[in-house]
């Protein structure tokens, strides 16, 4: 497979997690029996070099361009190396506006002329909306983005998000067949976590709804774990701003919780309602 060094890397990093009982919650609030931390890399120093050669090379294929951005905080692990491996300028995107820093947003940290070309180094993308964040932040500071390299793309959404956007999606690895053959061909993947994972593959959105008609205490659950923690208990906001169309069947188990825990019903409601 292509860049089989970087996958070999990311699976002897232990870069891929597998849990179908307890699945994972992504920053998207959607959740899934597989979890890829590509930031494992950087434990190994090999590997982690392997991979800035490769998505350097990947950059600097895609043509002209005065700088390279990374979003806080992942991707400036392997956004600034890039930069560096390239001599060109980096972008550093905060999370959230600061009082002070480079851009016209407060986010943007470093200096990039009207209409100077960026291309953005990411971790990983899943679903985009992280990735529509930093290339409209570079975008309100002056910037042009066509260009967005992922180490690793789960597939489910994002590249068709940013081509909506007018940037094309470059990736080393991907949740796929090959990725996943080479994994339990290494030891990495059990065959019932390989099957696990081909059916969420197959439809990710419908493996999840029907774990939480089986599962709603998995909401609960995690909804009792946030109290006092977070406005927005994370059980909460994967009913919310995951899986909304759920909310009809799943409202009232959610809301006893909230009435148990004294917290306002009012946040089940998707964000912006």
């Amino acid at each position: 497979m292509k860049h089989e060094r970087v996958a070999a890397a990311l699976l002897e990093a232990g870069g891929l997690k597998l849990s179908e009982d307890v699945p994972f919650i992504l920053a998207s609030r959607k959740i899934g029996p597989v979890y890829v931390d590509v930031r494992q890399l950087t434990a190994t120093p090999s590997g982690w070099s392997d991979t800035v050669d490769e998505l350097a090379a990947v950059v600097a294929a895609t043509g002209n361009f005065e700088a390279v951005s990374g979003g806080e905080l992942a991707d400036l692990f392997f956004s600034i190396p890039v930069a560096l491996r390239l001599g060109k300028p980096h972008l550093a995107i905060r999370k959230t506006v600061k009082g002070y820093g480079a851009g016209a947003t407060g986010r943007l940290v470093g200096r990039i002329e009207t209409g100077g070309r960026a291309v953005h180094v990411s971790d990983l993308i899943t679903s985009g909306t992280s990735a529509l964040d930093w290339v409209d932040t570079v975008r309100g500071g002056g910037g042009l983005v066509e260009h967005y390299v992922a180490v690793f793309d789960r597939g489910q959404g994002g590249g068709e998000a940013l081509r909506e956007r007018g940037v094309q999606l470059h990736s080393l690895l991907e949740l796929n067949s090959d990725f996943l053959k080479l994994a339990s061909a290494r030891g990495f993947l059990p065959e019932k976590g390989l099957e696990s994972i081909q059916r969420y593959l197959q439809d990710s959105d419908g493996w999840a709804r029907d774990y939480l008609r089986r599962r709603p205490e998995f909401l609960t659950a995690r909804i009792e774990a946030g109290n006092g923690r977070l406005i927005r208990p994370e059980g909460l906001e994967v009913l919310t701003r995951g899986y909304p169309e759920l909310i009809p069947e799943l409202g009232e188990v959610v809301r006893k919780k909230l009435r148990e825990l004294k917290l306002d019903e009012g946040l089940l409601k998707p964000p912006g309602d």
